[in-house]
């Protein structure tokens, strides 16, 4: 390992400040508490790579404190497959260049990933000789996740409104009486696109936007489904085993694109703050009774186990029951749908101040990494897995945001490979008992 160096470079703006009486002791002294102070990392090292000064922010950025770095080689905060930058950014410093605003990422004391913006410019001795490179670390992971995630909600946006699209063209494909109301879902298509063009540039109404959307595709694709009872009737005359099939299809996909309208309306309604909350009094035992009666019959077609826990038949709680069993569907709903073998529980327990329903599966699980993203809007987690199952990604964005309005919570907890468990947390004392 190589020694300290003993000549004076930047590591002597490590050193604590003290301020004397001399111009120049002054001047270092303001330097080096400026570079002390800095939220950037800044580090000073030698041209095999040695690291010679570490400031306060290169401690905050990547965990290592001075004492363990000063000395050490900078490669310890290189990924392996990146080691080879080091070279290529010496090799540009030996040849008087600097290096601005280069992104890239960084290993923390804990392993885990940094992206940073690199800034590099070399050190000259008195004679002009480079002798080694100050570096500039800017940590610049937030923004680099806030650009992924802005990209990735335009990209479902477009996909969405692709999904529209396609909608339109298999209502086209009907009879004349149908025209009528393909004009109004066209017109709105048209409204939707305009107004997608400009959240672009008013990111706050987006919400209206995704309301008048939502409202103005539910009449003309009622129509649709309206449409295509009359002729299942065979009111215009009878229909081929053929026709028929075609017409179920038909109207299985409007009602797919009806369910995913009503998530963005009420994520449109949630997100502008337009929650209205009903609290009644509920018999526990019995509204758990009732969840499991909705997702029975998808239970028993995929041969899952399901089980019902409550603290007993007299447990009653004041809770606005429509918005906890909207909760509740669409957590008993997922679990259904990711898991393949074992089984599902809803375990209910209330405290004095608390009601918990926490619903567990034995299910494929989610990565670590991904635990935070699947409250976030119009998202579904592992992309692998969201384009085998229907959804806009809205349901826990709804489900956390019902909750959070009735002031509660939800909870996530999983592994891959065996399985997740999420907690719904509710106030006990609503404004019946206040």
């Amino acid at each position: 390992m190589p020694k300290r160096p003993s000549n004076r470079t930047l590591e002597h703006y490590h050193q604590p400040t003290v301020f004397s009486a001399g111009p120049f002791e002054a001047t270092d002294a303001w330097l080096a508490a400026i570079i002390e102070s800095s939220d950037d990392a800044i580090i000073g090292k030698t041209l095999d790579s040695v690291v010679r000064s570490w400031n306060g922010g290169a401690a905050r950025i990547f965990g290592y404190t001075a004492a363990e770095m000063l000395g050490e080689s900078i490669l310890r905060l290189f990924p392996p497959e990146l080691e080879h930058e080091e070279n290529e950014i010496v090799g540009r410093l030996s040849r008087g260049e600097r290096v601005d605003h280069y992104e890239t990422v960084r290993l923390r004391k804990d392993q885990s990933i940094v992206e940073v913006s690199l800034s590099v410019s070399p050190i000259r001795d008195k004679s002009g000789l480079i002798v080694g490179a100050a570096k500039i670390a800017r940590d610049i992971t937030e923004a680099k996740r806030l650009q992924r995630a802005e990209r990735l909600l335009n990209d479902q946006l477009q996909e969405l409104a692709g999904e529209l699209e396609q909608q339109v063209e298999a209502g086209q494909a009907l009879a004349e009486e149908l025209e009528l109301t393909n004009d109004q879902l066209m017109t709105a298509l048209h409204a939707a696109e305009a107004a997608h063009r400009l959240a672009h540039d008013a990111n706050a109404a987006k919400g209206a936007f995704l309301a008048t959307m939502s409202h103005e595709l539910r009449t003309p694709l009622n129509a649709i489904t309206g449409y295509v009872d009359l002729l299942d009737l065979g009111l215009h005359g009878s229909l081929e085993p053929g026709q028929r099939e075609a017409l179920s299809r038909i109207k299985r996909s409007a009602n797919t694109l009806l369910r995913l309208i009503d998530d963005v309306l009420n994520f449109a309604k949630l997100e502008a703050g337009h929650v209205d909350l009903r609290y009644e009094a509920v018999r526990l035992d019995d509204f758990a009774a009732t969840l499991g009666s909705f997702i029975a019959p998808r239970v028993a077609l995929k041969q899952l186990n399901y089980r019902l826990t409550t603290p007993g038949p007299d447990v009653v709680v004041n809770m606005d029951r429509a918005k906890t069993e909207q909760i509740m569907l669409n957590l008993l709903s997922n679990a259904v749908k990711f898991t393949d073998k074992g089984g599902i529980e809803l375990v209910c327990t209330v405290d004095d101040h608390f009601i918990q329903l926490k619903v567990q599966d034995t299910g494929q699980g989610i990565r670590t990494e991904l635990l935070s993203a699947i409250f976030e809007p119009f998202t579904q987690g592992d992309a692998s897995l969201s384009r085998a199952v229907e959804g806009t990604g809205l349901g826990l964005s709804i489900s956390r945001q019902l909750a959070r309005a009735m002031g509660g919570e939800i909870h996530v907890e999983s592994c891959i490979g065996e399985g997740s468990t999420f907690t719904v947390l509710l106030p006990r004392l609503g404004p019946l008992d206040a």
